[in-house]
């Protein structure tokens, strides 16, 4: 597992609408108990606008949304197989989870 790493998404009733989800976890844990993860929604099926806080992400030829605030955690077994690492985009990702937390 590494950071930015995007994983289909483990809750199987939610992966029409948020196919992926993007680890953001820091991998200096060498066996954690969770990783924090963000879901990846479809852009036609978003609610929020394009924004630093939702940064649309490209991900297997396919336009989706950071959905930051839906943030949450799986155990590490849930995700299996990345599909693609999206380190490339880091710094809007990071943005994102700032202005989350931060609110600028």
């Amino acid at each position: 597992m590494a950071q930015f790493d995007v994983y289909p998404n483990p809750v199987e009733e939610l992966r029409a609408s948020h196919p992926f989800v993007l680890e953001v976890q820091s991998s200096f844990l060498k066996r954690p108990i969770a990783v924090i993860a963000i879901p990846l929604a479809r852009l036609e099926l978003s609610s929020d606008p394009v924004t630093t806080l939702n940064p649309r992400l490209d991900v297997a030829g396919e336009a989706l949304v950071l959905e930051t605030l839906a943030i949450g955690s799986y155990e590490p077994g849930e995700l299996r197989r990345p599909v693609t690492n999206l380190a490339a985009h880091g710094q809007a990702i990071w943005d994102a989870l700032d202005f989350a937390l931060h609110g600028y």
